[in-house]
């Protein structure tokens, strides 16, 4: 079991590498010059195992901190696109768990900079269903929301960028009622938006 080829991956510091003339595992630059990795080495020789087991630690980390450099994730949607990128579970929640204690994973701060983006856009209906998909915990969710409130003049707004070009007409008012409840907005947020629109007056052509 004799390493006979390690080849870099493109500029990343990553190494594909080869035993006996076939492809073994990847390893990261910095465990190879730790342990003094070269072609030639025997790995039956050395505890392989746990040195895989750490260079797969360090790619983890290393993967979810670009992922979230991005945009703001939640742990959800990090340990998700780590699973998808085949890292094992203990990988995975290591580098969850050092990310959350360097400050760059807070569910709670995700939570408040999602609402702050959506309010006056979408309903508290919406915004706590997508807080949900994205797995951020019901006790979050009541903590956030806990002060919430609703600008009626933003609905109403939304409501008149809605019938911009539109006849006043009972179908129409329908489909408003209709949208603005796709939008997250509660059955008499959308009811008051829509009557003040229309006047209250269902007596349309």
């Amino acid at each position: 079991m004799i390493i006979t080829e390690l080849k870099r991956i493109g500029k990343s510091e990553k190494y594909k590498v080869f035993v006996d003339g076939n492809f073994h595992c990847f390893l990261q630059a910095e465990i190879i010059v730790k342990y003094h990795i070269g072609v030639g080495t025997n790995i039956e020789e050395i505890n392989f195992d746990e040195i895989k087991k750490q260079s797969d630690d360090i790619s983890c980390f290393q993967s979810a901190l670009d992922y979230i450099s991005k945009n703001l994730k939640t742990k959800k949607q990090l340990k998700e696109n780590l699973k998808q990128k085949g890292y094992c579970l203990q990988s995975i929640e290591k580098a969850v768990e050092k990310l959350e204690n360097y400050g760059y994973l807070n569910d709670k701060y995700f939570a408040e900079m999602f609402v702050k983006s959506l309010e006056n856009k979408k309903g508290e209906i919406y915004i706590k269903n997508a807080l949900k998909q994205k797995g951020v915990s019901e006790k979050i969710i009541n903590e956030i929301f806990e002060d919430f409130e609703t600008d009626d003049n933003a609905i109403y707004t939304l409501a008149q960028k809605y019938m911009k070009n539109k006849e006043k007409s009972f179908e129409n008012k329908q489909k408003l009622y209709r949208h603005l409840l796709s939008k997250g907005f509660s059955f008499e947020q959308a009811k008051n938006a829509s009557d003040k629109i229309f006047g209250g007056d269902d007596d349309w052509d």
